[in-house]
């Protein structure tokens, strides 16, 4: 599968509405299942999902995004799964990218209707992506975004409409219940072009994905990943990967009722019996006999 782009997707995209190359509307079907696939987001984007559902693997998350649900994230590198819903064989969504400069020139109508509290006091990490709860006002004015974008309708005076709706939907996104992440992610928004190795490699070394892609989340090449790799963590990727999941599978065999295939699949083995063999090699026990010992 090849990589996704996204200012090509708004090129080729017939159904986009723009504004001054700082706003970008766009409706997005698709009738193919994508697993895992590289995404290069060139602007910050909002995206609301009206059927399917979306994974996203971030440097530092996982989201998991139903239908009516969405998300926000910074530009970046994202590694992304499309899924059909049960009956529905389509992922469909509204999608804004927007600029840095639009939204500083926006920063007191979006941040005057928000409390603004709970955003500055928060003492969490900045996560790259930030889930939009289901909300009746969010979902509201995707309908309305979609009628925007498939009605044959004046463009001109669509796209006159598109900063005042956009700005509506920040306002929308900010007061909904938990929209002060939303809010944090906004009031945070930098190049995201230097993520911490270390956060990146915690938050997914029980994904079963590629080195290359490893790399693709933390925007450098192969190359580059394994000699910082090998600076940050003294041994190399794969060694350190594997001394990682087992080292949780020890944690889960003696503080979990789970059993040793569960193990096994939850830290990211492929097969149980790769997952036996690897331990004991490593605690010259089996699974099995770490738990008897307890």
């Amino acid at each position: 599968m090849d990589d996704l782009n996204c200012g090509k997707l708004i090129k080729e995209n017939p159904k986009v509405l723009s504004w001054n190359e700082n706003i970008f509307l766009m409706h997005y079907v698709e009738g193919e299942e994508k697993i895992r696939v590289n995404m290069c987001v060139h602007m910050d984007h909002i995206s609301i999902v009206l059927r399917g559902k979306k994974e996203i693997l971030g440097q530092g998350s996982k989201t998991i995004v139903p239908a009516g649900s969405g998300f926000f994230i910074k530009k970046g590198s994202y590694l992304i799964t499309d899924q059909f819903d049960e009956l529905d064989e389509v992922y469909e969504a509204i999608l804004i990218f927007f600029s840095d400069s639009w939204l500083r020139s926006q920063v007191e109508s979006i941040y005057g209707c928000s409390n603004g509290a709970d955003a500055v006091n928060s003492v969490h990490r900045q996560e790259d992506i930030a889930l939009l709860l289901e909300d009746n006002l969010m979902n509201a004015l995707a309908v309305q975004f979609k009628s925007y974008l498939c009605q044959q309708a004046d463009s001109h005076r669509l796209r006159a409409l598109l900063p005042i709706k956009i700005r509506e939907l920040f306002q929308v996104l900010i007061t909904a219940p938990g929209g002060h992440h939303f809010e944090m992610q906004l009031r945070s928004l930098d190049t995201h072009l230097n993520p911490d190795l270390a956060v990146l490699m915690e938050s997914h070394y029980k994904e079963n994905i590629s080195l290359e892609q490893y790399a693709f989340l933390a925007n450098c090449s192969l190359s580059t990943f394994k000699r910082r790799f090998q600076q940050t963590f003294k041994m190399n990727p794969g060694k350190w990967i594997m001394q990682r999941r087992l080292e949780e599978a020890y944690e889960l065999l003696t503080n979990s009722n789970n059993n040793i295939t569960e193990i096994a699949y939850e830290v990211g083995f492929e097969t149980p019996a790769h997952f036996i063999a690897s331990f004991k090699q490593k605690y010259r026990d089996t699974p099995k006999q770490v738990k008897q010992k307890l």
